[in-house]
């Protein structure tokens, strides 16, 4: 047995998975393309030591096996025809996914959007070929992306399953963006695993990152019914310092049948599909994806060829594929019931979307804004576009501790807390919950010393009433005035956004009371902003119903 790991992930009892990873304890993994790492193969005599940076899949044998009744399912669906099996002639089949961003116990650490945007980009181009396409699917409370999981009990390790099915999204597949991906591997760093069991992927952050490392697309391929090329071998590949070298046993050291090269135990053995060829984890102990020139005989004394570039093993740094019936299995999994929840009558409202050179309209060019604590960010519609991620910073990889990230379906955004006297740059990037691969656009800005702090001339005070909401339909503005002005009242939510607003509201000399209808705005913390077009006062609502 050798201790060396290719790519290996760790996973709670039942999931692990990632691509190119060589231990897959628990079930589903992302192998081939998983490693974005580079990754050092050392081919282990005996006993030899296992870098602690390898990563694997999390996925095991025995959670392979859980799903292996489905596999055959729906190889026996396909050959009997009862399954309307995909031809890929190019009706495409959109399949809903959801991201959970998970943070630690502070809410730090949470994955960018924008590199999930870059990963389903990535993921339509690997499941192109099956007319398969993925696309964000909103959770009823928690929205398009959900933030609100804050445990170091899931973004380091997945104990906390209780949170994770409260959270889940279920008419979605759902993958959490975790920082560690454990499932009580101890051969490698666990990049990615499904678990067969709770039905959900958990993917490290540093595997979500738009590369072609294939991770996301090997584990999708484990919910689909797929098994490793190399079942049986996870923990075990089969190299020169076995005992019956060249040849293999008949038995993996897993338990499960050796794949011979003549195909005639192809339909039981491995993972069970014929036009994959033999495997037994030699990508764990080559190096890139260069053919397979080890040496390697089946147990019949044939010498193995393996497929190096299968999406389910674990070859590195491959232009990865699935076979035909990698294909068909899948598809033909997407039909069954077990997946009906997977709603798919859904039609992008564009394809693509093409990020126009002149689409962001103010603050650009350097220019210092008026204030450094009320910038409206403003940028023009995109054809095609039904939401913009807006991403504010000092850098212009926009991860320091002062990066701010907006999603929004309007066309500006409200920004209140900038620093002073600092150089910010800011971008927008176009999407829809398909079309995720159009650039973003940046421009520069400064802020000035100057705050926006006047207030309203003619205000002696004011209050908003209840604060918070429990159980109210609408709140009351009580604005004390010395002299009668014209104001608007504007709610504006925690990211800036306008939500609800009251224009020229007519504010007499005395005690004014103002009613302001909250009948649609959900659970969150607001700001309630009046504003005379010469000065401005803002107060924090919370609503919580």
């Amino acid at each position: 047995m050798h201790n060396v790991q290719l790519r290996t992930f760790t996973v709670e009892s039942s999931r692990y998975c990632l691509r190119g990873s060589f231990p897959y304890p628990n079930f589903t993994c992302s192998m081939k393309s998983l490693f974005t790492f580079s990754f050092a193969v050392l081919l282990a005599a005996s006993a030899f030591a296992q870098p602690a940076d390898h990563g694997t899949c999390g996925t095991t044998i025995e959670d392979q096996l859980a799903i292996r009744e489905r596999l055959f399912a729906n190889k026996k669906a396909i050959a009997e025809g009862t399954l309307p099996v995909s031809d890929r002639s190019g009706a495409v089949s959109y399949v809903p996914i959801h991201f959970h961003l998970v943070g630690d116990a502070n809410g730090a650490g949470k994955h960018k959007e924008s590199r999930v945007l870059d990963q389903l980009c990535e993921l339509n181009e690997d499941y192109a070929a099956l007319d398969i396409q993925f696309y964000l699917k909103a959770h009823p409370t928690y929205g398009l992306f959900d933030y609100s999981i804050n445990s170091n009990n899931v973004y380091n390790n997945q104990t906390n399953t209780f949170i994770m099915q409260n959270r889940r999204n279920t008419t979605a597949m759902n993958v959490f963006v975790v920082n560690t991906a454990e499932t009580g591997n101890t051969l490698g760093t666990t990049l990615a695993y499904f678990s067969p069991f709770a039905d959900w992927i958990v993917s490290r952050k540093d595997q979500i990152n738009g590369s072609s490392n294939g991770t996301l697309a090997h584990e999708i391929g484990h919910f689909f019914s797929l098994s490793h090329t190399f079942l049986g071998y996870e923990t075990n590949p089969f190299d020169s310092a076995d005992p019956g070298w060249p040849n293999a046993p008949v038995l993996s050291p897993g338990g499960v049948a050796t794949e011979r090269v003549n195909g005639s135990n192809s339909t039981t053995a491995a993972d069970g599909i014929e036009d994959t060829p033999p495997d037994y984890n030699f990508g764990f102990v080559s190096s890139g994806c260069s053919q397979y020139a080890g040496g390697a005989k089946d147990p019949l004394g044939a010498l193995v060829d393996p497929m190096e570039n299968n999406f389910m093993g674990y070859f590195q740094g491959c232009n990865y594929a699935f076979t035909p019936m990698q294909m068909d299995i899948i598809n033909a999994d997407l039909q069954t019931p077990a997946r009906n929840y997977l709603d798919n009558t859904y039609t992008p409202p564009a394809n693509e979307i093409i990020t126009p050179a002149d689409l962001l309209i103010a603050p650009i060019s350097g220019q210092t804004t008026q204030y450094f604590d009320n910038i409206l960010f403003q940028w023009n519609a995109v054809d095609g576009a039904t939401q913009y991620l807006v991403e504010v910073d000092i850098t212009t990889n926009y991860a320091s501790p002062n990066a701010q990230t907006f999603i929004t379906n309007q066309t500006s955004v409200l920004v209140e807390s900038l620093q002073s006297n600092r150089t910010y740059f800011w971008r927008v990037r176009p999407f829809n919950e398909y079309a995720t691969c159009a650039i973003a656009r940046q421009q520069s800005f400064k802020t000035p010393l100057t705050s926006d702090v006047n207030e309203v001339e003619g205000l002696s005070g004011w209050q908003i009433w209840p604060n918070p909401v429990h159980e109210s339909q609408s709140i009351n503005v009580a604005i004390q005035a010395e002299n009668a002005f014209e104001a608007n009242i504007n709610v504006f939510d925690a990211l800036g956004r306008r939500i609800q607003s009251l224009q020229g509201v007519r504010i007499n000399s005395g005690l004014n009371n103002i009613a302001l209808p909250l009948e649609s705005i959900p659970n969150g913390l607001y700001f309630i902003v009046l504003d005379n077009g010469i000065g401005r006062s803002s107060q924090k609502l919370s609503i919580v119903r």
